[in-house]
């Protein structure tokens, strides 16, 4: 007499919602979310990135393109903002800026 075998399980769906995420952050950062958005493409890629190195997720790609646009966003905002520091300088330097 031979014991059954137990069934087989399904395999277990794909964690693939922090990948999605950051891609999704990592668009809308550019048109209406700005730095938070590209801080958050940046968390939930790299997390999106751990879940796929742990065979959680299959979707490795999709979260390393949320992470790597929310590094572009965020690297953007930095030049922007050291642009505009650099010109109000020159301005207040040249007396563009006075106020009489």
């Amino acid at each position: 007499m031979t014991t059954p075998m137990p069934p087989q399980g399904q395999p277990a769906m794909p964690q693939n919602g922090m990948g999605t995420a950051a891609l999704v952050m990592g668009i809308l950062q550019f048109v209406c979310l700005g730095t938070i958005g590209s801080v958050l493409a940046i968390i939930f890629g790299k997390i999106g990135m751990n879940k796929a190195d742990q065979g959680l997720a299959n979707n490795r790609g999709v979260a390393k393109a949320g992470f790597v646009l929310g590094i572009v966003g965020l690297a953007l905002t930095v030049l922007g903002i050291i642009i505009w520091i650099i010109v109000f300088s020159v301005a207040a330097a040249s007396g563009e800026l006075s106020t009489t």
